[in-house]
């Protein structure tokens, strides 16, 4: 029995990375990538960081003192560290 799903296990991973290989190796591929799509993603990455600078800006109060607070030792635990 153990030989028998071994064999199906084997046969069954090839079957998988030669499923792989021929999906990523097309041996034909027709596609038309016109120069409106390389400035459409540099508008995506400008967009992007705008975005998130402006997210901070209106947020950076907020961002400031959760950090404060993330990272400054509280007043309870150095009074119990002095015991």
């Amino acid at each position: 029995m153990k030989e028998k799903t071994r064999k199906f296990l084997k046969s069954k991973n090839r079957f998988i990375i030669l499923l792989f290989l021929y999906l990523m190796f097309p041996r034909k591929a027709c596609a038309y990538l016109d120069p409106g799509t390389g400035s459409y993603f540099i508008q995506i990455i400008i967009a992007t960081l705008i975005g998130t600078s402006f997210s901070v800006k209106v947020f950076w109060k907020d961002i400031k003192t959760f950090l404060k607070k993330s990272f400054s030792k509280k007043e309870g635990s150095e009074k119990n560290d002095k015991q």
